[in-house]
């Protein structure tokens, strides 16, 4: 399995574009991969979500902060660079089902941040803690190959979510598939000093080289 790490803050659509087409080499026949990276601000929606349902496109226009739609499933999200984006490309035979590689996979994730000092569980397709949900994961599946990726809160944003995410919001009714809010918190909140990208990194690249070692993913 190939691990990549681009900590540099991009423009989220070339990080989600990316994903996409990972998924579609594991189909083709490549390699697995375990992909690390950070996006700049952005409000990112579920493949079968209604944007209008789920942003405020008034408040993101103002701010000049993109909507864009994932090829996976689940609710909407703000992305900015006190996220740290986890994406694992894999083939099937390597995740499971939906639900086995949700709890596979979001364990390496509570481990991962288990070594820093955060105690952390995997709740469905979330990581928590008792004070909050630390990262949210979602999945794409297209014949073979599976995509899980998750976005794991490192550092607190200087904007609050509800700005945009109407999920947080008094009245929030979904036409399509609903968001899930829930309280966020995050790593370096709970364990009271700055966790920056590269010692997240390091530390969850342990844990999934722990489960998935040297192995091809089930190719």
């Amino acid at each position: 399995m190939r691990l990549d790490a681009e900590l540099v803050p991009a423009p989220v659509h070339a990080g989600l574009a990316l994903d996409e087409a990972l998924l579609e080499s594991i189909r083709a026949g490549g390699r697995p991969i375990l992909r690390f990276w950070v996006s700049e601000r952005a409000v990112v929606i579920g493949r079968s979500q209604d944007a209008a349902d789920e942003v405020d496109r008034v408040a993101a226009e103002r701010d000049n902060v993109p909507v864009v739609r994932r090829c996976s499933g689940g609710g909407a999200v703000v992305h900015y660079p006190g996220n740290l984006n986890v994406s694992l490309v894999i083939r099937a035979g390597g995740a499971g089902g939906v639900e086995a590689a949700f709890a596979r996979f979001g364990a390496c994730v509570s481990e991962a941040i288990g070594a820093l000092g955060v105690g952390a569980y995997v709740e469905g397709s979330a990581v928590v803690a008792s004070s909050g949900k630390l990262a949210g994961a979602a999945q794409a599946r297209r014949g073979d190959a599976v995509l899980y990726h998750c976005t794991l809160l490192l550092e607190p944003d200087v904007v609050p979510m509800d700005r945009y995410l109407r999920a947080l919001r008094p009245g929030y009714v979904a036409s399509r598939v609903p968001s899930r809010p829930r309280r966020t918190v995050t790593v370096s909140e709970i364990v009271e000093r700055r966790v920056e990208a590269p010692e997240a990194v390091a530390s969850l690249g342990r844990a999934f080289a722990g489960l998935l070692g040297g192995e091809d993913g089930g190719q």
